[in-house]
Order: structure tokens, then C-alpha cells, then sequence
């Protein structure tokens, strides 16, 4: 119990012993490695086969379950053991997940276990990444060396996005859902495959949704899905959304961006943009990381590690592969905040979405 309660003031941020910050870091590496083994579970359906079950089993009916190879099954079994993720009767030499964890470890709204499956895409440019850090090598990563990271993401949005944004974010903005009911111009920047702008043509029908995404692959997906669904309210276009077209000045109602700013090249020159192709009193609203611009102001913040992480191995070497600043992941409220108000962007506000991981921000294009 001592220990325990030495744990967790050191991890308060108070002074530890040279033991304890050891015991620290073999915690930290062994929750890196299971986490590997996590992810196994969810692409290989072990999770869902074992959530089904009705009583324990062995490993081999487990096996023969999930049509496997019993001999990776009992191993993998052993690591959910000792993680105390899976019980086992010892004596029957049988597996079983109890009733309060399957929702977490399962396809539903409360499963946290795919979110695994980040470690092993990320380090698919593990080696590319390492060698950007030399003075000498490389300045980014392209988008290319992240196929099934890409893939993942989206599927992670998609879920998120059919959750709240049409039941939450949208209704959190003050106004928005008036105005979206007025049969606006709405933009949508770095749209990725669509899912979020075909969900608000599809809530808003008398507005027209405009997407871009400068991934050619994205935008094809994005038009065949709008075609599947009838959709004529939304265009998708590939462009850089850093030069927009001439004739679109004084355009767009509202210009959308979701967890896709500060992976761009030339962020600043985004805002501009942007800026220009609103209507005065326009408003912009943009959905990043709920986290601070300083690493010290985010201890604690469950949301932060995982956050810097994927910002090094993914959002940062992305933006500078292309010569941008690489903002990355963390780059944080108060600094987007600033860089909204040095390109006339007003009544800035801050809203917490509903699982508080994301922040929703808001500016008006001030009048020139």
C-alpha cells in the first residue's frame, strides 16, 4: 500500500526515488507492450469471439471459435492474463471475460480497445521518422508511408462523428443550427473521405457542402459515397485549401474544419484563405485536441500522451514534409486562439466537446 501511495504522488508530479521512477518506466514499457497484443485482439476478433462465450473455455475451443491457430490463441490468452484484461480458471485451464468489461473491449460506443490499434500503424514510419531527427536526413514523412493510419483514422472519425457531431457539436455552438437552417454556403476544409460534411448535408438539405481534401484517393471515395447516397447538396473537390479559387471571395456562411488543421503545410496561409472566402461576420469552426500550447499545462491530461505521440510520428513529420511549420497534434488552444486573432478572426470561443478529448473553435471574420 505505500508503494501504491508513493506511486501516486510521484505521478502528482511530487519528487520520487530513483526505485520508484524505475517502477515507473516498467509500467510505462509494459503498458506499450500489451498494447500491441490489445490490438492483436481487435483485428484478429478474438475480442468479440470471447465476449460471446457463455462460460469459460479452453484455448482450443476458443481457437476453433474463431477458426485460428490454437497455439497463437493460447499465447495471446497468456498476455491477457497477466494484464488482468482476461480471467482464468487455473484449474480447468479455461478463459473468460467478465460481463462489466466486454462493452470496453467489444463493437459499441464504449470501446476503448480499438483505440490499440494506433501503436502498431504508427510505427509502420517508425524508421522514416527517426531519421528525419538527424540534422542531416530528411524534413517529413509523406502521407504515402501511413496507409492503414490513414484508414484507421477515418474509421475512428467516422464513429466519432456519428455519435455527436450532429447531436452535439453542432447544437453546442450558439446560433449554428439557425443558421444551418437558412440554406447556407458551408466549406468544409480537409474533408479526408467526406463522412462528416455528407452527415451535415444530410441534416441541412437546403444548404450546399462543399468539400476539399488534397488527397486525390480521399476525394474519389468521398463523390462514390455521395453518389451511393443521392446526395446533391455536397461537391467534393481535390485542392489546396491554401489557394482557393478566385471566384469563391465573399462566398461561405460557415467554413468547417475537422481535426485537419494542424496537419497542414502552410496553416497560416489556410487562415487567409479562408478569411477571404467568408462573408463578413462568417463564422469558422474548427474541431483540435482539447490540450494547452505548453507540454507543462497538460501533465495530467489523459489525452496528452497519446496526443504528442501521434503529433511526432505522424502530424508533425506530414506538415513538414511539405515544408510547413508542423504544428502537430499539441499545438494547442492558446496558440490557436492567437493565430485566429492575427488573421482577423473575432469573438473566439472555446467549447469542450462532449467527451472533452476535442475542443470545438470558433472565430467570425471581422469586417475589413
Amino acid at each position: 500500500m505505500d508503494a501504491e501511495i508513493r506511486m501516486r504522488k510521484a505521478e502528482a508530479g511530487s519528487e520520487e526515488t530513483p526505485p520508484e521512477f524505475a517502477h515507473r518506466m516498467m509500467k510505462t514499457i509494459n503498458a506499450a507492450t500489451i498494447t500491441l497484443a490489445l490490438s492483436l485482439g481487435c483485428e484478429t476478433g478474438l475480442f468479440n469471439v470471447i465476449a460471446t462465450q457463455k462460460e469459460p473455455q479452453t484455448s482450443k475451443q476458443i481457437a476453433e471459435s474463431a477458426g485460428m491457430k490454437e497455439r497463437y490463441v493460447r499465447e495471446w490468452l497468456g498476455s491477457m492474463v497477466v494484464a488482468r484484461i482476461v480471467d482464468m480458471d487455473p484449474d480447468n485451464q479455461t478463459y473468460f471475460v467478465p460481463e462489466s468489461r466486454r462493452p470496453f473491449l467489444t463493437n459499441g460506443p464504449c470501446n476503448i480497445v480499438a483505440f490499440s490499434g494506433l501503436v502498431p500503424m504508427l510505427c509502420q514510419a517508425y524508421d522514416s521518422v527517426l531519421g528525419c531527427f538527424k540534422e542531416d536526413g530528411p524534413q517529413g514523412v509523406p502521407y504515402s508511408q501511413y496507409p492503414r493510419f490513414h484508414r484507421f483514422m477515418d474509421h475512428m472519425s467516422r464513429k466519432m462523428h456519428d455519435n455527436s457531431l450532429i447531436q452535439d457539436m453542432i447544437p453546442s455552438i450558439t446560433g449554428l443550427v439557425d443558421m444551418l437552417e437558412t440554406n447556407v454556403s458551408v466549406l468544409d476544409l480537409g474533408c479526408g473521405q467526406g463522412h462528416a460534411t455528407m452527415l451535415m448535408a444530410q441534416r441541412f438539405p437546403g444548404c450546399t457542402f462543399y468539400g476539399l481534401d488534397i488527397s486525390q484517393k480521399a476525394i474519389a471515395e468521398a463523390r462514390a459515397e455521395a453518389a451511393r447516397l443521392s446526395l446533391t447538396n455536397c461537391k467534393f473537390m481535390v485542392q489546396d485549401v491554401a489557394t482557393l479559387p478566385h471566384t469563391w471571395t465573399n462566398t461561405f456562411q460557415l467554413v468547417t474544419c475537422f481535426d485537419a488543421f494542424h496537419d497542414m503545410a502552410d496553416p497560416e496561409g489556410v487562415l487567409r484563405e479562408t478569411r477571404r472566402v467568408m462573408i463578413d461576420g462568417g463564422l469558422l469552426l474548427m474541431m483540435e485536441v482539447n490540450v494547452h500550447s505548453s507540454p507543462h499545462k497538460n501533465v495530467g491530461n489523459p489525452r496528452a500522451i497519446d496526443g504528442y505521440v501521434i503529433s511526432m510520428l505522424h502530424c508533425t513529420p506530414v506538415s513538414m514534409y511539405f515544408g510547413g511549420p508542423g504544428l502537430g497534434t499539441m499545438w494547442g488552444k492558446e496558440n490557436a486562439s492567437e493565430m485566429l486573432k492575427k488573421h482577423g478572426f473575432g469573438d473566439i470561443t472555446m467549447k469542450p466537446s462532449k467527451d472533452r478529448f476535442n475542443v470545438l473553435i470558433t472565430g467570425k471574420k471581422k469586417t475589413d
